[in-house]
Parts: C-alpha cells; sequence; structure tokens
C-alpha cells in the first residue's frame, strides 16, 4: 500500500493530522529511509501533540507520498491556469528532501491556490501560502517563491480514522482524492447524509427563526447577506428530511423558521380586483416569484406530513399572487415585482422561478383539488411549450412537468419531461462540479419516466431518451454528490471542522457552505433515498459502475501490443477499452501517446490526478511510483493502432461510418436512432479526427451493439477507414454548394480505402456525385444515392424538410413505393438526413425492419443545441450558453443560426458568437458574405464576430444591427464577460482552428 520512492527523494514520507474538530487540524510530516522509520518518528510526535494539547477523541488522518514530479513554480502557475479553482488535488513539496511540504488538504482549506471569486482557475496565493507556511513550520526559513524557484508535486494515498477506530481508506487520485473509498451508495449511506445535512440546516435556525445563512469555511468567515427565497426553499428541504428521519430537534427548527415566514417575511395585500393576496418579500423590496412559489412548497409540505390545514388560508393567498403574476393573454410569468406597489420590476429574470411557481401551484392542486391552481399551470405549460424552456434543462421544470403529469397524463407533457433530460446525460455523467440540482432534475424525470413504462400507448416516447445511459447518469450523479460532502477527514482541515461536518459544500466557490447549497444536496439524497429503498425492497441494486468496451486480460494487451510488462497487474485484473489523458477512467488502459523521452511525465499534465486501470507507454520510469500496472511498448501510436484493429476484429455487428462537409453530425446522431431499431447503438464518446483516434473511439464500443455509427469528421481519411472497416460509408454533402477540390480528393481515397463488399451510401443532388460514384464503381463497390434527384435511389419526394418547413410529414420513394415519416426536427438537413438513414438501412439490407426504424425515427429531436446548454453566473442573474465551436462550415452556421431564432427569449437577448469558417477555398469570402441574411432573420440582439473572414461581414452589419469584430479569440475572451447579461441566450459557433473553443472554456470556468 506504501511503496518506497526512488533516490533522490526520501523512501517514505508520512504526513500526521490530529484534530480533536474543534480547531484546524495540526499537520506535521516524517521521512524515512524504511516505514517503520518514518511511522516511528511521525506517531511519536503526533502522540506528544494529542497529549501536550490535551485532545478528546482527536481525529486522526495519515497520509503518504506516492508519486511526485519536479518542475518550478512558474511552470506550476502555467499548469493552475488550467486546474479550475480549488481543484487542484495534489500535495506540494518545496525541497527534494520533503523538509517543507503541505498536502492537498492543507493548500484548499488555506485558500493557498485561491485567487478570488473573479479568477475561475486555480493561482498561487502567496499571502495565504505564506501566512501558513509560517504558522507550520514555525521558526525555519521559508521557501521565497519565486518563478524560477523548484517544486515538487506529491501524489497522496491515506487512512482516516476516529474515536470508533474504524480505518477508512482514502482515495488518492481523481475527483473522489481525499476522501474515503465507499462501495456504491445505496439507501442507509444516502439517509446518513440526509441526517447529518437536515441536522447542520437545523443548527442553522437561530432563536428568532431567521438562518445563520452561510460560511465559508477555510477561515470560518460568515455570508453577511440573506435571502428570504432560500430561507423558504431551505425548509422546504428540511420538511422533505423530516418525513424521513423525524428529529425532534429538526421539527423544532422547521417551527422556529417558518413563524418567522410568516409573520416577518411574508405580507398581505389587496389586489386590484379586490382579491386577497400574499407574496414573500425579498432584500432590496422586491417580490420574486420564485419566493412565493417556495413559501407555497414549505407550507404544503408541512400540512401534509403533520395532517394540518392551519396554513391553508395563507397558502391560497399565496397562490393567488402567483396567478397575479401571470399574463393572461400568454400564460407567461412576470419574474420580479416591486413590493411598494406591486408595479413590474423585471418580466424575466431567472428559468428557475417559472418552474418553481408551476411546481409549487401543483402541490397545492393536490391538497385541495382546487381547478384554478391546475388552469393556470397548464397556461404556463403552454408558454414553456412554445418557448422551448426544456432547452434549460432545468431541475425546478423537471419537479413541475413530473407533478403535472400526474394529473394531466398527456403525451405534450410527458414530451417537455424527456427532452428537459434527454439531450443533458453528458453533461450529467461529465460535469466536473457537483452540482446538486442535477441529481433533483434526473430524479424527478425518473419517477415521470417510471409511470410513462406504465402506459402503453405513450411508451413511443421512451424511444426518445437512451433509458440505460439515463439510469446510468443518475446514479453516477448521486455517487459524485459525495464529493460536496464534508467527511471529517476534509472538514478536519478547515477552522471550525465541527461547525460543516456533514454538511455539503461548493467546492469551486471557496467551500462556500450556505443554506441553499445544504438544501439542494438535501432534497436529491431523500429523492435518492426513497429510490434506492424501493428498489431494494424489490431485490434491486443501483447499476454497477463500469466501462463499456474491449476487454483483456494483461497477457492479451502484450501480446496485441508486443509490449512487455514493468509493472504486472495482479491476477484476473482486466482492462476495458483505452483512453488518453483528457478522457482517463478507472477501467480504462490509459494510452500516453504523446510522451515524449526525457519529458517530466507527472508536473506537465498533473498525471496523479489521472485514474486508470494500467498505463500504455514507452517510458515506463516516471510511472512506477503510481502504484498502477504499467506496459511498456516501443511505440504507442503502434500500440493503440493495433488494440483498435483487434477491437474492430472482434466486433460481429454492423460499423456505419459518416463523413462529409454538411450536416454529417445530424446524419450521425438519426442513424443512431433509427438503427436502434435493432438494438443498441454504439457511438464514440466524442467526435475523432485521426486514425488515433478512431482505435481508441473502437476499443470503447460495445461490443454486444447490433451496430456501431462513427462520425468521422468534413473529410475522414483513408487511413480513418482502414482502421474503421465500415460495411458503410455515408458521406454528407450540402447541395448547394459546389465541392472543394481538396474535400473531394480525399473523399477518393477514402473510397479506395474501403474493403470489398462494403457502400456509399451519396448524396444525389451534390455536385461531386457521379465522381465519387464512378470510383466506387470501378472498385466494385454497392453505391446508394439518396436525396432530392430524380434518379435517387431514396428520394425525397415532396416539400418536406425543406429549409423552410415545420416539423412534420416526409415522403421517401424507393423503387416506386412511397414510405411515410413523421419527424420532429426541422430544416433541409433533416430530410436529406432521413433519405441518408433510409439508404443506409437498404445498404446493411435491413430493409426488412424498415418500419421499426422509421418509427424509431420519427423521435428524432436531437442536435438543435448540439451540446449541453451552459447555465452561467453573470450580473444579475445568469445567461445561457451554447457551446458549438467544435466546427462549422456554411450548412451548420446557417442551421444553427435558424436555431437561435427559436431561443426561449426576448430578440433582444439572443447573442451570436461567429467565428470564421476554413477550409473554403477561393470561395471563402462569398460564404461568409452569405451569412447576413440567416443572421438577420435570427433577429439578434448583438452579433460577435471573430477572425479575418469575418470582418467584411461585420462592416455590412453595421448598419442593420449591433455588431462588433474581433480579430481573433484572445480579443473575444478577454472583454466578453462585458458583453453578456442576465437572461441572454449566446450560441457560440466557428471553425475548429480559429479556436472559439478558447471562449468556450472560459465560459465553462464561470460555469
Amino acid at each position: 500500500m506504501c511503496a518506497p520512492l526512488p533516490a533522490p527523494y526520501p523512501a517514505f514520507t508520512l504526513f500526521f493530522s490530529v484534530t480533536d474538530g474543534q480547531r484546524r487540524a495540526q499537520v506535521l510530516h516524517a521521512t524515512g529511509a524504511s516505514f517503520d522509520e518514518a511511522w516511528q518518528a511521525g506517531a511519536r510526535r503526533a502522540s506528544a501533540l494529542v497529549q501536550r494539547q490535551q485532545l478528546q477523541s482527536p481525529w486522526l488522518r495519515i497520509d503518504w507520498v506516492q508519486g511526485v514530479g519536479e518542475l518550478s513554480l512558474g511552470e506550476l502557475e502555467q499548469q493552475l491556469r488550467q486546474v479550475k479553482r480549488n481543484y487542484f488535488r495534489l500535495g506540494l513539496a518545496f525541497d527534494e528532501g520533503f523538509a517543507q511540504a503541505l498536502t492537498e488538504q492543507e493548500i484548499n482549506a488555506n485558500a493557498a491556490f485561491y485567487g478570488g471569486p473573479e479568477v475561475a482557475h486555480a493561482v498561487v496565493n502567496r499571502h495565504n501560502l505564506n501566512l501558513y507556511l509560517q504558522q507550520r513550520f514555525r521558526g525555519q526559513r521559508l521557501p521565497g517563491l519565486a518563478p524560477g524557484d523548484r517544486v515538487w508535486l506529491l501524489a497522496l494515498g491515506g487512512v482516516f480514522c476516529q474515536e470508533d477506530g474504524v480505518v477508512h481508506r482514502l482515495a488518492g487520485s481523481g475527483l473522489d482524492a481525499g476522501r474515503r473509498q465507499l462501495p456504491p451508495l445505496d439507501a442507509a449511506g444516502a439517509l446518513a447524509m440526509v441526517r447529518t445535512g437536515a441536522a447542520h440546516l437545523a443548527r442553522q435556525v437561530q432563536d428568532n427563526g431567521r438562518f445563520v445563512y452561510g460560511h465559508f469555511p477555510c477561515f470560518d468567515r460568515p455570508i453577511p447577506s440573506y435571502n428570504t427565497l432560500r430561507h423558504a426553499s431551505s425548509l422546504y428541504a428540511m420538511a422533505e428530511a423530516w418525513e424521513l428521519t423525524r428529529d425532534p430537534a429538526l421539527r423544532q427548527a422547521i417551527d422556529r423558521g417558518l413563524r418567522h415566514l410568516t409573520q416577518q417575511l411574508v405580507r398581505d395585500y389587496t389586489l386590484a380586483d379586490g382579491r386577497a393576496a400574499a407574496f414573500l418579500v425579498d432584500v432590496g423590496e422586491e417580490i420574486k416569484l420564485g419566493g412565493n412559489a417556495v413559501a407555497l412548497l414549505a407550507l404544503v409540505k408541512v400540512s401534509e406530513i403533520a395532517g394540518s390545514a392551519e396554513w391553508l388560508p395563507l397558502m391560497e393567498r399565496l397562490a393567488t399572487g402567483i396567478a397575479a403574476m401571470q399574463e393572461a393573454a400568454t400564460g407567461r410569468f412576470v419574474h420580479v415585482l416591486h413590493a411598494q406597489d406591486l408595479s413590474v420590476k423585471e418580466v424575466s429574470r431567472i428559468i428557475y422561478y417559472d418552474g418553481e411557481a408551476a411546481f409549487g401551484l401543483l402541490r397545492l392542486y393536490a391538497m385541495t383539488r382546487d381547478e384554478r391552481w391546475l388552469a393556470v399551470v397548464e397556461r404556463a405549460f403552454a408558454h414553456f411549450i412554445a418557448q422551448q424552456h426544456w432547452q434549460a434543462h432545468d431541475h425546478w421544470l423537471s419537479y413541475s412537468v413530473n407533478e403535472l403529469t400526474r394529473w394531466r397524463p398527456l403525451e405534450k407533457y410527458f414530451r417537455f419531461g424527456i427532452q428537459n433530460v434527454a439531450g443533458y446525460l453528458d453533461f450529467v455523467l461529465d460535469r466536473k462540479t457537483t452540482f446538486p440540482t442535477l441529481l433533483e432534475l434526473m430524479l424527478a424525470a425518473q419517477a415521470m419516466i417510471r409511470r410513462l413504462e406504465g402506459m402503453p400507448a405513450l411508451a413511443h416516447l421512451l424511444g426518445e431518451i437512451d433509458l440505460e445511459k439515463f439510469e446510468r447518469a443518475l446514479h453516477h450523479r448521486a455517487n459524485y454528490l459525495q464529493n460536496g460532502y464534508f467527511w471529517p477527514e476534509m472538514a478536519m482541515y478547515f477552522r471550525r471542522p465541527a461547525a460543516i461536518v456533514g454538511a455539503f459544500f461548493i467546492r469551486h466557490h471557496s467551500f462556500r457552505v450556505r443554506i441553499d447549497d445544504v438544501e439542494h444536496y438535501l432534497s436529491g439524497m431523500v429523492a435518492y433515498h426513497r429510490l434506492m429503498a424501493e428498489r431494494e425492497a424489490a431485490g434491486q441494486a443501483a447499476p454497477a459502475p463500469a466501462s463499456q468496451g474491449m476487454r483483456w486480460s494483461a497477457a492479451e494487451l502484450a501480446r496485441i501490443t508486443g509490449g512487455d510488462w514493468a509493472l504486472a497487474p495482479p491476477e484476473g485484473w482486466q482492462a476495458v477499452g483505452m483512453a488518453t489523458r483528457p478522457f482517463a477512467q478507472p477501467q480504462r488502459l490509459l494510452c500516453l501517446h504523446d510522451e515524449r523521452t526525457g519529458r517530466p511525465g507527472a508536473p506537465a499534465e498533473l498525471e496523479a490526478l489521472r485514474p486508470a486501470a494500467a498505463i500504455l507507454c514507452a517510458q515506463p520510469a516516471p510511472h512506477l511510483q503510481r502504484g498502477l500496472p504499467v506496459l511498456r511498448v516501443d511505440d504507442v501510436r503502434q500500440a493503440m493502432l493495433a488494440l483498435g484493429a483487434h477491437a474492430r476484429s472482434q466486433y460481429p455487428g454492423r460499423v456505419v461510418a459518416v463523413g462529409g462537409d454538411a450536416a454529417r453530425d445530424t446524419a450521425a446522431a438519426m442513424l443512431v436512432q433509427a438503427l436502434g431499431a435493432w438494438g443498441r447503438v454504439g457511438e464514440p464518446e466524442s467526435r475523432q479526427r485521426l486514425p488515433l483516434g478512431v482505435a481508441w473511439a473502437l476499443s470503447c464500443l460495445p461490443q454486444e451493439a447490433a451496430a456501431w455509427v462513427l462520425e468521422l469528421g468534413p473529410g475522414p481519411s483513408a487511413a480513418m477507414v482502414q482502421v474503421a472497416q465500415p460495411q458503410v460509408l455515408v458521406l454528407a454533402a450540402d447541395p448547394a454548394e459546389a465541392g472543394a477540390p481538396a474535400q473531394r480528393r480525399k473523399a477518393l481515397l477514402a473510397i479506395e480505402a474501403l474493403h470489398e463488399g462494403a457502400c456509399l451510401v451519396l448524396c444525389r443532388d451534390s455536385a461531386d456525385h457521379d465522381a465519387l460514384a464512378a470510383a466506387a464503381a470501378q472498385r466494385g463497390l454497392r453505391v446508394l444515392a439518396h436525396g432530392r434527384h430524380a434518379q435517387a435511389d431514396v428520394r425525397l419526394v415532396d416539400g418536406a424538410g425543406a429549409a423552410t418547413a415545420a416539423p412534420g410529414e416526409l415522403q421517401v420513394q424507393v423503387d416506386g413505393q412511397r414510405l411515410p415519416l413523421r419527424l420532429q426536427a426541422v430544416g433541409a438537413h433533416v430530410g436529406l438526413g432521413a433519405t441518408a438513414v433510409v439508404a443506409t438501412v437498404l445498404a446493411l439490407q435491413w430493409q426488412a425492419q424498415m418500419a421499426a426504424a422509421l418509427a424509431a425515427l420519427a423521435g428524432f429531436e436531437r442536435h438543435e443545441w448540439r451540446g449541453p446548454v451552459l447555465d452561467v453566473p453573470v450580473a444579475g442573474g445568469r445567461f445561457h450558453f451554447v457551446d458549438e465551436t467544435h466546427d462549422a462550415n456554411p450548412t451548420s452556421m446557417r442551421a444553427a443560426l435558424s436555431l437561435l431564432a427559436r431561443a426561449p427569449c426576448a430578440p433582444q437577448a439572443r447573442v451570436a458568437v461567429l467565428g470564421e469558417m476554413h477550409g473554403l477555398g477561393a470561395e471563402a469570402q462569398r460564404h461568409h458574405l452569405a451569412l447576413q441574411a440567416d443572421l438577420l432573420a435570427a433577429q439578434p440582439g448583438r452579433v460577435l464576430l471573430c477572425g479575418p473572414l469575418m470582418a467584411p461581414l461585420a462592416q455590412r452589419l453595421k448598419p442593420l444591427v449591433t455588431v462588433r469584430w474581433f480579430a481573433d479569440v484572445a480579443e473575444l475572451v478577454a472583454v466578453f464577460a462585458q458583453l453578456v447579461a442576465a437572461g441572454d441566450w449566446v450560441l457560440a459557433k466557428g471553425g475548429a482552428r480559429i479556436g472559439l473553443s478558447r471562449l468556450a472554456k472560459a465560459v465553462k470556468a464561470m460555469a
């Protein structure tokens, strides 16, 4: 468990951290040539410290160094620019002998790498670091902290125990680093966190019923502001917890908080029409729609579990206040009023309020069955659906639509609920921050889906969401929330451990513990406990988290790659698929394909944070200290290609590859949807543009799937096609654009690389069709043409799918027979995608189940917003950011702009951020200027253009719309935060080479 380090480092270094829970842990460390030597020295000093300070029932944590990387402090500071604030997860030494060294917990709990709330990334805070070093190494000469000074990054393992004597092994790497290793979360584990989280909230309710709003625990600094909406919503979460725990102290705290809410924070009003209403008034004399809603939720919940009607008159008045904030003509809610005269202050502030209002009214309806409240909600949902509010993926909307479908089980409401979560699953799986409302979103959706599964008439809606992925995302997020729980082994390093242990925190906000932070974790854990308790009673368990892909034993890996194990894995070990550094996972073989001889691995890439089943590398020495198996090969790239080829050779199903310069992503997504009629469809975790990436993708796809669909980019190379070995290659094209010679040449080479018996699917309307079809025929390959052309094998025969078409009917003609198809999505690219799907089904010779494929395709709605819609804080509220910065061409630009026109906001809140496109040859400037009509049709309030090719377009737009032009992305990133406002919907799209992804990265750091 604790292996020696090589010279020149100390063989063993142990950190001893001790506290009684009332004060910040004191840390000391010892080194030695043997484990016993280091242990004896450290244990002796720790024991003396406990006796000297008379610590009662001490908490003890011991960490040891298991990996080291050297670099300069200046180099570390550059690395930290890529690390989210408070997400640095390594220790740090200031000398080669580790005489002065700190653990990760010491660094973060003392804000030593925190640059303030305006700096999204980690930064060396020399002031805080020096203060702690002076305390920790009192009387010693301290490091100068100059950029050129050498420092050593430390990968740590650890254990923790308290007076119960139970020793907890701590995770040593990855995002779980520093907290106890646990089995998958079950009902008992969720309940334990509910008890302590609710107890923490109860302790915050003062005698007068007002909460202690929150603390920044590093230095135990109180948060001086207050928010009455969060006062009410925290009471709601506490009531949910009390229903489960029946803790008397919790109930007493709820009662104190309710008295303050009803007697001090809620005011009665008489409306203009004479009706009695009540409103929750917040700081600044504001009335927020969401405030009334959560006050109503809290009162309804307490009334339900207490069996009391005491608060019913007040609940009716609060509901009347919500109804009064609805526009009768549109169903839209007004969000903020002035408390003095009920005049409108802000029509729209944040989408949370809409879902809160609907949910509150529905919970009151469930109690009273007063149809007034249900009618208000249905009018609101007509507005939500028309404005596509599901694109916000909001948890309150998930709660409300789940509740609405209990009383109005209509297809349109169930579809809204599915849409609200279906396109967000990758975000739920991948989000680095704990983001507790994601669990609430998922659990409310799960409750709705469970009821939907019992409705045969609406069962087709279940085809619109990947249920296996949904289930996996739900349990992943529940387990991941444990990283936002103050386990004692983490709390001990903060100024007042006892005040925060058992509570929940937000790491990237200085480990903030605020009542609303805790309430969202609490509500999620209450619902997760309910789910798991039901399943455990039925003999069902949560699915064990597992990677999908090709499984290899140690012997198989050595044989396939020609490598040898520098550090062999244990008997029975397996790796599942490959991964590169950014996509490391615990069960994957981590392939260091970009490793260079002489490059220090750990500091440059913070390697100790990357989980893996084993490491594949050419230089094993830097990785032997990580405690992972290490497979040495002569050439990592060739080894990866060999593993990809092996995965492909073992796959018995069908492989479809999609490339081309227009709408290939839409075609690929439609294929995944349609081919699902035959069973599970595998698709890569990310887009691949190189042969090595294709090999990696193949290794991670499920071998049991009926088909794989690979999107190979705008111009798939011959080498990529050779690795993928598809049975069908679909080359998507825009009929409106003339083919570029370079792209045509690449397509011809890709056709040459197809194996015998493969089929080529081409757009018959494209300018390059004849040349590509002739090349395929010369090789004896089958060719199927699709499109509007009269000679297409699969022909779109009517106006549906044209650029101006609304969602509706398509008719596809095959061999003289017309096949009807109804799609939810819109646009010419969708019509062409549908014909490409039909042609692919024919190419696979699966036409016997064509009807099933078309039925599955009918639910296609993807790629309105390709990536998740980020909800990003900004002064006065939040804005929405749609990241389409991966790449762009004229067709995808037009499609994206048409969707911006449908963003659920007023036109002035639409922001188009467009980067220049590349690879368009001599026609490049014409293509950029041609975007003017589509831009203006989207009615954006602001247009931000980036890159030299966008400059002439900016000049043309200046008299017509607010526009700014930037020479490069760096200029744009520098001022972007000043150009967006609360309520904005921002679409960012550009060619890959302009680098607009840097803007997306900056925005994600803000989120």
